[in-house]
């Protein structure tokens, strides 16, 4: 499930990317399979380690004759540490030609992405140092959007795109009225943005937005039930069936049609794109 739209980010294969905040890595990975390099930042651990599997299976998908599909039956492939190793159970030779070949495909120096852990507000790269920088769901969890948006707007380079995504505004109140939890909760959200609030954050350190569209109105549905029936209560029947009907809707068309619908009423993400001076 992606929020940024890629198509607006005009990339260029080979183009290195930020994904600043980027949890599990599922930007990063889109960036991986349009032929970018995805730099993947992150302050969780355990989001950074599921972001280096993700990058990983979807680099082996990519390379390994026949895709992950081509792994055949009794191969397993190891994806902790810094190369994927595949290792046969069939016999020594073929384990040790595979092995071969992944490793020269997938040694630290050949990766095209980087998975580190550091903080929005302190990126840790030169200036002018990313053609392209997202940054989604993020701002709303910090206490110096300024700040992380002069980072931002830093490690930009001249004329680079920015692409930063934040809740709605009127999701959040509602979920903030539905719920005490909802801005109450370590690691929360701490503060809500309009469209233009979050275009003068970005016009301050010389972003300049050139388009906005909005996202994902069947997450508006799940969080405001979650919110109603509790906000940490997962295991409720009702936060439990609008989980799965979420879940349902990545694998559905009419109900992906639905969504496209509704996002002009419900949208629960809105993302903003703005372009660096050149």
């Amino acid at each position: 499930m992606l929020t940024v739209d890629f198509d607006r980010l005009e990339l260029v294969p080979g183009m290195a990317v930020l994904d600043a905040g980027c949890g599990p890595g599922r930007h990063a990975m889109e960036l991986l399979q349009r032929g970018c390099r995805p730099v993947a930042l992150d302050l969780y651990p355990p989001d950074l380690a599921d972001a280096l599997v993700n990058l990983k299976c979807t680099w082996l998908g990519m390379t390994w004759p026949g895709g992950l599909d081509g792994l055949t039956t009794g191969q397993e492939v190891s994806l902790r540490g810094d190369a994927m190793t595949p290792v046969s159970r069939k016999s020594a030779e073929s384990s040790q030609a595979a092995a071969q070949s992944a490793a020269q495909a997938a040694t630290p120096a050949a990766l095209p992405w980087l998975v580190l852990r550091g903080d929005t507000l302190r990126l840790p790269f030169a200036s002018g140092a990313f053609p392209r920088v997202i940054c989604s769901e993020v701002l709303e969890h910090v206490d110096d959007p300024a700040q992380a948006a002069a980072e931002l707007a830093r490690v930009a380079a001249p004329g680079g795109i920015v692409a930063v995504s934040v809740p709605t505004p009127y999701t959040e109140r509602v979920f903030g009225w539905a719920s005490d939890d909802y801005f109450n909760t370590p690691g929360g959200h701490v503060r809500i943005f309009t469209p233009r609030t979050l275009a003068a954050v970005l016009e301050a350190q010389g972003l300049h937005p050139f388009h906005i569209h909005f996202e994902h109105s069947l997450h508006s549905v799940y969080w405001g039930i979650r919110a109603v029936f509790g906000l940490h209560h997962e295991a409720h029947w009702a936060v439990r069936g609008a989980k799965r009907w979420m879940e349902w809707s990545l694998f559905s068309p009419f109900l992906r049609r639905v969504e496209r619908g509704l996002n002009w009423v419900i949208p629960k993400a809105m993302v903003l794109y703005a372009r660096k001076n050149g």
